[in-house]
């Protein structure tokens, strides 16, 4: 793998580091510390991550136009002093109404760095390794992920603010890390507009952007809704809480590239329906569990099934993009993850406020969407056999070339 990759990936790394720290336990905080209940966490979220959404698109077509690496420096400089504030916020104590703005604008940075990111995984690696790129950013993020909760676990006992701050540090250091290390991409739009034409027309892309929402809404539990049924319903405490967390990214770095190799053999498509199945069966397991190790169970199969589809999911979605204008397309699939990480807390928030007393109801409600998407998913493949040829950059229909943009 070139050396390109692994500078994104040891910037992701910190990145990841710098946010898990502190967001896992922001709705700890809310829910114990200021008194909130969690459907109004989950909406305040939620909205947030609405506007997030924009910044998918938005961020796509800033790639395409500015290029990548000028975007996301400007951006992670812009986000760290979105953490500081929040950690202003914590430290005096001020009305909980002033997280609502910060956090929308926070989500909005977000999504603009993820559709740079991911479309500059693959703007620097060829189309045949492009699964082993992923999977090697995504062993940057999850070890950043399992040092991130392991440590704030200890802090969050003695102070939320400490943790926004540390945040705020990583991620200009990881802005520093992209600014020094990284080389410019390619501007690949003459015109700052927005290819929804294109798009649309490229019907396989737009079905699977469709059929990816009730994966990436059961995937966003993880974050607010796994923290607060796992503290407040299991009871198990904040440290216990980081080690989840830290096991989730520790698997991911220890296995990820061998699944990795697995899903070559087995391609995209399978391994997709596989992890969606097993987000659902995963998710569904936490409605048995009493103690910390029944959550450590679920957890390892979350993260499993994590393995096999985010991976085969942004290789399947940058193979059906126009590679003229990838990063339109996969700001356009991050639409999408977006709208299912924004809808996803407050789904989740509200399972739990009605289902308190049916802990398993609780969680088939909301795992269920993953097997919704799974079922999707096998349908779409199917589908691609029987009606449709996976087309070329642009939507049109080609022969079949199984390994360069076909299913």
């Amino acid at each position: 793998m070139n050396k390109d990759i692994l500078s994104l990936t040891f910037a992701r790394l910190i990145m990841a580091f710098g946010y898990s720290i502190a967001f896992p336990f922001l709705s700890i905080y809310l829910y114990e510390v200021r008194n909130l209940s969690m459907s109004l966490i989950g909406s305040i979220l939620g909205i947030s991550t609405i506007f997030g959404v924009v910044g998918r698109i938005v961020g796509g077509l800033l790639s395409d136009y500015f290029g990548s690496k000028n975007v996301l420096v400007i951006s992670f400089f812009i986000r760290s002093f979105i953490f500081l504030s929040i950690s202003i916020v914590i430290a005096l104590n001020l009305d909980y109404r002033l997280f609502i703005p910060i956090l929308i604008l926070n989500s909005l940075f977000f999504s603009i760095n993820m559709s740079n990111l991911d479309t500059m995984v693959a703007q620097l690696s060829k189309e045949e390794d492009r699964n082993l790129a992923y999977s090697i950013n995504r062993v940057g993020v999850n070890l950043g992920w399992s040092l991130g909760p392991a440590i704030g676990g200890i802090i969050a006992v003695k102070s939320f603010s400490l943790l926004f701050f540390i945040s705020f540090l990583a991620t200009i250091f990881s802005g520093i890390i992209l600014q020094l290390t990284i080389p410019n991409t390619n501007k690949t739009l003459k015109s700052f507009e927005f290819p929804i034409r294109d798009i649309l027309n490229n019907k396989q892309f737009l079905l699977f952007c469709l059929f990816s929402i009730g994966f990436f809404i059961t995937m966003s539990q993880l974050i607010s809704t796994l923290s607060v049924y796992a503290t407040s319903f299991v009871k198990i405490s904040k440290n216990e809480l980081g080690i989840l967390y830290a096991v989730n990214g520790l698997l991911v770095v220890f296995l990820q590239i061998p699944i990795s190799n697995y899903i070559e053999k087995i391609d995209e498509k399978k391994a997709l329906v596989i992890g969606t199945f097993f987000y659902f069966i995963g998710y569904l397991s936490i409605g048995f569990a009493n103690n910390f190790y029944h959550m450590l169970i679920s957890i390892i199969i979350i993260t499993i099934a994590e393995m096999f589809a985010v991976p085969s999911s942004q290789t399947i979605a940058s193979i059906l993009s126009d590679k003229n204008k990838l990063g339109s397309f996969i700001g356009f699939f991050g639409l999408f993850q977006g709208l299912g990480w924004a809808i996803g807390p407050i789904i989740g928030g509200f399972f739990m406020d009605i289902f308190k007393s049916n802990h398993i109801l609780m969680w088939l409600s909301i795992s269920s969407f993953s097997l919704i998407s799974s079922i999707l998913f096998l349908y779409l493949f199917a589908l691609s056999k029987k009606l449709f040829i996976l087309g070329d950059s642009n939507g049109r229909r080609t022969p079949p070339m199984p390994k360069n943009g076909h299913l």
